[in-house]
């Protein structure tokens, strides 16, 4: 199973591919051959591909292309859906260049934008089943967590239940014990046990009853895809600092010390 980082990467490599022949097409057609000199004067982008070949494009730059063009170019064939369509790519497109922390839902909605703008523009409709694979993982993934979460939940709630009930039966056990055995001889030991006994046990009950306590068993990581035992990912927290931060040492003074001579 690929993580949501990972399905967002694929998802935009397909973005790439279907997209080309498009966008390459409505350029040439509004700008004539010389296309791709002129794209790259008015670019305000750094990192235009340099040669004028196909393979150099990627989704960031057909993307801020698009939208640097599209009163021009993409305005005709394209309306205001798609245009927010190609802002929304653009934004997820740099967070996850940058790292950032890209949920299922993110990556979800990525792949279905994806799929969206590839119709629109009537691009590589065959891609169209890679992107619905990748959404039925994703959804299929979720599916399998949430049902794992609630059987899990089933089971704490079930085991907490026997637990009230041996306790339950454990203080009825000792309450009768006491009343047949020790309150005919020693009535005040036997009250004093049989009293102490149900306020420890219904306290135990009590607390066991309304205490949820966290279940998390043994599940994957939605993110790394790793086998944890734990809500937080240890793998993907980020580790602490090695190095302690030091203070800053303060410079030497560069003013030089003041001599001082005798017999002035």
């Amino acid at each position: 199973m690929l993580t949501p980082h990972e399905t967002i990467g694929v998802a935009l490599d397909q973005l790439t591919q279907g997209l080309l022949p498009f966008f390459t097409s409505e350029l040439q057609a509004a700008y004539g051959d010389h296309w791709r000199s002129m794209v790259k004067g008015q670019s305000r982008h750094e990192r235009m591909p340099q040669v004028p070949d196909e393979q150099a494009w990627d989704s960031q730059a057909i993307l801020a292309v698009m939208w640097d063009h599209w009163n021009a170019v993409f305005r005709q064939q394209l309306g205001l859906f798609e245009r927010s369509l190609v802002s929304e790519l653009r934004e997820f497109r740099n967070l996850w260049a940058h790292q950032a922390d890209l949920t299922e839902d993110d990556a979800y909605r990525v792949v279905d934008s994806v799929q969206r703008l590839l119709v629109a523009t009537h691009s590589a409709a065959h891609r169209s089943q890679e992107l619905e694979r990748l959404k039925f993982d994703l959804l299929r993934t979720k599916l399998a967590r949430q049902v794992n979460d609630d059987l899990l939940r089933a089971r704490s709630n079930r085991e907490r239940l026997i637990e009230i009930g041996l306790y339950g039966i454990a203080a009825a056990a000792i309450v009768l014990t006491s009343t047949v055995v020790m309150i005919p001889r020693n009535p005040l030991a036997g009250v004093i046990l049989c009293t102490f006994t149900l306020l420890v046990f219904g306290y135990i009950m009590a607390r066991r009853w309304n205490v949820n306590q966290p279940v998390h068993g043994v599940h994957e990581c939605p993110k790394c895809r790793k086998i944890i035992y734990s809500e937080v990912c240890p793998y993907c927290e980020a580790p602490p600092s090695a190095t302690a931060v030091r203070a800053p040492v303060a410079p030497r003074s560069s003013i030089p010390r003041e001599v001082t001579t005798a017999g002035h």
